[in-house]
């Protein structure tokens, strides 16, 4: 099926205003958004974040919600300002995924079902910093596939200032390089904007560490499957060691994989992670779905899983403690991730029909 570029581009401008409208802080029954959240938490004064107020994102994260607050002055041109900041980015995602799929000879149909008809863009997208750290993600992969590394790594180190999960892909990164040069300098440029932005924050305010970082260390069991062998808060200490041992095997498990090329080992590194972490919020989500376009698959669990993912928001507020075991959005966090473990087994099974493929410069 043949799609051309202009339908792509018109329905994605109808999913992200469909996401912005759902979200409307000033209808009467608006479907949760962090972003509105976060106003009320001391960005509507507006406070400098770090320096002047908490925050528990990475500092990107923070810099674009202070500059929405700024710019804004009052919650709807706030929240349309950073709308516009997300959908900046969600065109962004698409134009990369769209490549891509065209460097691979993958259908445009993908981008169709993952990037724009998927619940969880529509739920999601208007949401959090999520599409900001998939957007910054599958671009520095493009410019890895591109040979461009020192650019992919710059921006491979840009990302982890939205959120620091990407940081487990670096050994597989390097492993993709092939000269030891190559590697040294994309392991120094990942980590070196990260790090210089984060210094002068933490020199700024020695708080800065323990009230953004170490805050996710203390934070609970959310939507984690492995809930149902750990209710008890008692027992959450115990929980996060067991959700690090899983992802240590998860992660081994992957790197074993040798012939699996750039794409879908990021796919299989972002699903363990998701499997095994003890916070797995329905929109880290967007993470995996420009991946499962441009590996052109369409898993038979694909439909349960967005169908859990979009679940948990509409029934989160349903609930007087969300959270617990026996809350129906626990049940359908459990059966997102047996339909994400079904689709991991499924993708780790067959990398052998995928031939890795690593530079196309007859494309763009």
């Amino acid at each position: 099926m043949h799609i051309d570029r202009r339908i792509i581009y018109s329905a994605a401008a109808c999913s992200i205003a469909f996401s912005y409208i759902i979200h409307y802080p000033l209808f009467s029954s608006p479907i949760y958004s962090d972003i509105v959240s976060f106003w009320y938490k001391g960005f509507w004064k507006p406070e400098i974040p770090y320096l002047e107020l908490p925050f528990e994102y990475p500092p990107l994260a923070g810099f674009l919600t202070y500059l929405s607050a700024v710019l804004g002055r009052d919650l709807v041109a706030y929240y349309t300002i950073f709308s516009l900041i997300i959908a900046g980015f969600y065109f962004l995602l698409v134009e990369i995924t769209v490549r891509l799929c065209k460097m691979r000879r993958v259908d445009l149909g993908y981008v169709l079902v993952f990037l724009i008809l998927s619940p969880s863009i529509l739920l999601y997208t208007i949401y959090n910093f999520d599409m900001i750290f998939a957007a910054l993600l599958i671009l520095s992969i493009y410019l890895l596939m591109k040979g461009r590394a020192k650019l992919s790594a710059i921006i491979f180190s840009i990302t982890s200032l939205v959120k620091l999960v990407n940081i487990l892909a670096i050994p597989f990164i390097l492993e993709y390089l092939e000269d030891w040069k190559d590697r040294i300098a994309y392991l120094l440029l990942s980590i070196g904007v990260f790090g210089a932005v984060n210094i002068a924050l933490w020199y700024a305010n020695p708080s800065f560490i323990d009230e953004t970082y170490l805050y996710h260390l203390r934070w609970g069991l959310e939507n984690a499957w492995f809930l149902v062998f750990f209710p008890d808060e008692k027992t959450w200490n115990t929980a996060k060691l067991f959700s690090l041992a899983l992802l240590c095997y998860g992660l081994l498990k992957v790197y074993a994989r040798e012939c699996a090329d750039l794409p879908t080992r990021m796919f299989m590194i972002l699903s363990v992670f998701l499997l095994s972490s003890y916070v797995f919020t329905p929109q880290m989500v967007l993470w995996l779905l420009p991946l499962l376009a441009v590996m052109g698959r369409l898993p038979i669990p694909y439909f349960a899983f967005e169908l859990a993912n979009s679940a948990i928001i509409l029934l989160w507020f349903e609930e007087p403690n969300p959270l617990q075991l026996g809350a129906l959005p626990q049940y359908f966090a459990i059966l997102r991730a047996v339909m994400l473990f079904i689709i991991l087994v499924e993708v780790y099974r067959g990398v052998e029909r995928f031939k890795p493929i690593k530079v196309y410069e007859e494309y763009f």
